[in-house]
């Protein structure tokens, strides 16, 4: 007969648990002893198990008693949940947040960003996308994601004068190559033409247009940074990276930076904005995370 077990006998339950003995129980629920007594009875009446052993003056749990008690304080805390979240919801706050991150943000500082959020918005639910280059604004303007982390070139390749966008912080960019790679071995800033003679990785996504420097008559478009840099690694090319992903592989010599002065045009520091439409006010959750990105990715490396 479980479907007779009420909420009520499992917080008995672990309240005696918990409290150590049921006339423990009985004082900190302020019930009489007789009624958290009659209660468990009829619990272990309703599935069947004997929940306590009474065979000595004070009742102890059985094995299958601490196997139900477990299952009890699962289903308590899903309760308990359900109810914090129903009362955020009420009182404005998001049921769900759908945030897209633009590739380039830097990684550590997201997942510490995230675990704080966590923390101070338990009963949020949240998807995170992370996007090529440019998607995360679109996915915004489409009103798939809620708000955006993005990078400001992304900002530039479209028609978004309906998002409302924040300074949040930056992200450095360093163009890099394989130690063998002959733009390296030339040990040297690299000219216009030192560049134009050899292959390019460079970044895409569905959202963008082509790349625009057609200068290089060798270029390779890469949507996924990770692939890029992996290839980079490769010697399959040159090209420029967001310095964090590429940290690593400098310090141990994988890679190497090189100066492309000589191109001012290229962006070596790209500005990051948190994004929202302007049709659409941020809600608590979604404002907490603006507020404290600025922090987060002013300080990440």
């Amino acid at each position: 007969m479980l479907e007779r077990v009420t909420l009520d006998q499992l917080r008995m339950l672990v309240t005696i648990a918990d409290a150590g003995s049921f006339t423990a129980a009985a004082k900190e629920l302020d019930r009489a002893q007789s009624a958290v007594s009659h209660a468990i009875a009829g619990l272990e009446l309703d599935i069947g198990v004997a929940l306590f052993d009474r065979a000595t003056r004070k009742p102890k749990i059985t094995s299958a008693g601490r196997a139900v008690l477990a299952e009890a304080r699962t289903i308590l805390g899903r309760v308990d949940h359900l109810k914090a979240r129903a009362r955020a919801i009420s009182a404005g706050l998001e049921a769900e947040l759908l945030l897209a991150v633009s590739v380039v943000a830097p990684r550590e500082a997201l997942i510490n960003l995230l675990d704080a959020f966590r923390t101070e918005f338990p009963s949020v639910g949240l998807r995170l996308f992370v996007e090529e280059v440019g998607g995360a604004p679109q996915l915004v303007m489409e009103g798939i994601a809620d708000l955006g982390l993005v990078g400001r070139p992304s900002l530039a390749t479209g028609d978004y004068d309906g998002l409302e966008a924040v300074a949040v912080g930056t992200v450095d960019i360093v163009a890099v190559a394989h130690p063998s790679h002959p733009l390296a071995l030339l040990g040297r800033p690299l000219s216009e033409a030192d560049m134009d003679d050899h292959r390019q990785l460079v970044p895409t996504s569905r959202a963008l247009p082509r790349y625009p420097n057609r200068l290089v008559q060798d270029v390779w478009e890469i949507a996924d940074l990770v692939v890029r840099r992996d290839m980079l690694l490769r010697g399959l090319g040159w090209g420029t990276v967001p310095r964090h992903i590429a940290e690593d592989a400098l310090q141990q010599g994988e890679l190497v930076e090189l100066d492309i002065s000589a191109r001012p045009q290229e962006a070596m520091r790209v500005p990051l904005y948190a994004c929202h439409r302007k049709a659409t006010a941020p809600g608590p959750a979604a404002q907490w995370l603006i507020d404290e990105m600025s922090q987060a990715f002013s300080q990440s490396p």
